[in-house]
């Protein structure tokens, strides 16, 4: 390799760069040691030489005021930045990392959506964003916790007007371009973190077949972060809450969760959290809440990662889960759903009071509410003007089925029946579809590959 090879793209004859589809940063470190072999200099097309040429001092000689921004807070600082190029024509737009353009990030929004720069550099003269010259940069960080970089570069001289504009920049984000918050956010499982903005379907308290204790349980648990939540802070007590909801699989914890998420969405941010996700993010998730706040976070299948440590369980899972709630890391008005097949599997400290504050098991519905939920599926599906549920004896249905059906079961019994029988359902043809047991899966047998 010549020393040629070693100078910046801009400082090549046009054609062909040595350096081209290597990564940034190896590219960069390519480009500092031919600097330093050949003493050139950087052009303007390089993010070093496009601070250079609009703040007049070598980029190692400025001073750089830099905050690490969480997912949330990287789209919201986004749409700032994109309010301060459009509103100041003398602004000049350049890239973040040598050899890579400015680049916008497409999100969104139940349909609508935004474009916001994700990563690049804007130099905005004095008398525009700020008394004095500054670039202000936005960058991406690809193996980072956190996702994202604000930093406001300038002149030693006027490092206190880029800390006010840093400021200026955040709190103008949290206050005008909350664009997740109110949502219900999907948390993706690698780091780092992303929200995807999503939906729980239909569906209310109607839908669900429950007995009045865990209503009351779940309207307790939300009245911390509601009704209840000014006397808490007055107190002292805190407006946090965790319920974790625990029984077999079938029974309704996850169906109860999302009614309770749907109803508080709007007023509160919803983030839903699958095992695969909780497993990696959720510090950060929980991390998010700061500016999403109040929240819901709904965690499902925690006894997945939130295991025994006498059993042996390790990983960082547990570590972050009694760090985020009630632990070293400090966080407000959280409410936290969280579901289990096996209490018994999780940590002693998981389940203590502060973390979980509640425990609602919900067991295997009885004869009576078997009939009620019966009752439910049937009336969906009418006939002409009489409903299918008015021609079947549910209660006689529900004294056919075996100790121990779910929800899940019932609504496979009439799965069953709908694909047998269509929409001509009785008495009879049920309690045939019950005896028959297809709607229970059968039991694995053998050895597969």
């Amino acid at each position: 390799m010549s020393s040629d090879d070693l100078l910046p793209p801009d400082d090549r004859l046009a054609g062909g760069s040595p350096l081209d589809g290597e990564p940034p940063l190896v590219r960069r470190a390519l480009q500092v040691l031919g600097e330093l072999l050949t003493g050139a200099q950087a052009g303007s097309g390089t993010a070093g030489g496009f601070v250079e040429a609009h703040l007049g001092q070598a980029h190692t000689s400025l001073v750089l005021e830099r905050v690490e921004l969480t997912h949330t807070q990287s789209v919201s600082v986004g749409a700032v930045v994109a309010d301060l190029l459009a509103a100041h024509p003398t602004a000049v737009l350049g890239p973040v990392e040598d050899g890579e353009a400015p680049t916008w990030t497409r999100i969104d929004l139940d349909g609508d959506h935004v474009s916001v720069p994700s990563s690049a550099a804007v130099a905005l003269p004095a008398g525009t964003a700020a008394a004095v010259d500054v670039v202000v940069q936005l960058s991406r960080n690809e193996f980072d916790p956190d996702p994202a970089s604000l930093r406001v570069l300038a002149r030693p001289a006027d490092h206190a007007a880029a800390r006010a504009l840093v400021d200026e920049v955040l709190a103008t984000a949290r206050r005008d371009k909350g664009f997740f918050r109110g949502r219900v956010l999907h948390a993706g499982s690698r780091l780092p973190l992303e929200l995807e903005p999503t939906s729980l379907g239909p569906g209310g308290r109607e839908d669900l077949v429950l007995p009045a204790a865990v209503w009351a349980e779940v309207d307790a648990a939300t009245s911390a972060l509601t009704t209840r939540a000014d006397v808490l802070r007055e107190m002292g007590l805190g407006t946090n809450r965790g319920v974790l909801l625990a029984g077999p699989p079938g029974v309704g914890k996850s169906a109860l969760s999302r009614v309770v998420a749907r109803e508080m969405a709007g007023d509160f941010t919803v983030i839903v959290v699958d095992a695969a996700a909780a497993s990696s993010v959720l510090r950060q998730v929980y991390r998010e809440t700061a500016d999403l706040g109040p929240c819901v976070v709904v965690l499902e299948d925690v006894d997945l990662y939130l295991g025994d440590r006498r059993a042996g369980a390790r990983g960082t899972a547990l570590a972050d889960f009694l760090a985020v709630l009630d632990g070293t890391e400090v966080y407000t008005d959280v409410l936290t759903l969280a579901s289990t097949n096996d209490p018994a599997a999780l940590d002693a400290a998981v389940t203590r009071s502060a973390r979980f504050d509640s425990v609602i098991t919900l067991e295997p519905p009885d004869r009576a509410a078997c009939a009620r939920i019966l009752d439910r599926y049937l009336g969906r599906l009418a006939p002409g003007a009489t409903p299918a549920a008015a021609t079947v004896d549910t209660a006689a249905v529900a004294c056919s089925l075996p100790a121990g059906v779910t929800g899940a079961d019932l609504r496979e019994v009439v799965r069953r029946a709908v694909l047998d029988h269509g929409r001509e359902l009785t008495t009879e043809r049920l309690l045939r579809v019950v005896a028959d047991g297809r709607w229970q899966a059968e039991p694995l047998t053998g050895s597969y590959l």
